[in-house]
C-alpha cells in the first residue's frame, strides 16, 4: 500500500481550487482529474488513485505544478504513483502508455534525450515500426528532430552525484 510518506508531496495541502485541472492539457482524457486524484490521496484512498488511468495519461508538462497556489508539485506525485504502480504490478489501463513510460525512462543518455531513438524504440516495442514515420520529414526540416544523438552534457555525472548527496 502506498502511504503519503512515500509520495514526494503532501496531498493534504491541496485545497481543491482546481487550477491544476483547468490548466491540464490532457485532463479530458483522464478518468479522474488531477485535483480529484490529490483529494483521494489526502483521504487515504491510495488504491483508488493508483488504479486511475490519470497517472498514466499525465503528460508530465508541469502545468499543474506551476499553476498550484500551494506550490504542490503534482507532476512529481504522478511520477511517484506511476513508479509505485509499476513496482506493485498494478495493471496499466493503456499498455502502450506503460510501454512508452519504460522506453522514456531507459532512453536518457548523459542527461539528454534522443527523440528519434525514443520514437523508434517505442514503435518497435508496440510492433508498429512506422507508426509516426510521416512526421519525421517535417520535423527534420524544421530542426525538431535530429538523426544523431545529442552530445553528452559535460560534468553531468558529477552534477548528479552532488545532487543525490544533498
Amino acid at each position: 500500500m502506498t502511504t503519503v510518506k512515500e509520495i514526494s508531496e503532501n496531498p493534504s495541502l491541496c485545497y481543491q481550487c482546481t487550477k491544476c485541472t483547468s490548466g491540464c492539457p490532457v485532463s479530458d482524457e483522464m478518468d479522474m482529474a488531477p485535483h480529484q486524484l490529490m483529494h483521494c490521496l489526502a483521504l487515504g484512498m491510495e488504491e483508488k488513485a493508483m488504479a486511475a488511468n490519470t497517472i498514466w495519461t499525465c503528460a508530465g508538462c508541469y502545468t499543474c505544478s506551476v499553476r498550484c497556489p500551494n506550490d504542490i508539485d503534482i507532476t512529481s506525485v504522478m511520477d511517484d504513483l506511476r513508479q509505485k504502480a509499476v513496482k506493485m504490478g498494478i495493471k496499466c489501463a493503456k499498455p502502450e502508455v506503460l510501454s512508452f513510460h519504460r522506453t522514456f525512462i531507459n532512453s536518457f543518455s548523459g542527461g539528454r534525450m534522443h527523440e528519434l531513438r525514443l520514437m523508434g524504440e517505442n514503435n518497435i516495442r508496440n510492433l508498429n515500426p512506422l507508426h509516426n514515420a510521416k512526421l519525421a520529414p517535417k520535423m527534420l526540416l524544421t530542426g525538431r528532430l535530429h538523426i544523431l544523438p545529442p552530445a553528452r552534457l559535460k560534468g553531468f555525472k558529477n552534477w548528479m552525484k552532488k545532487l543525490w548527496k544533498k
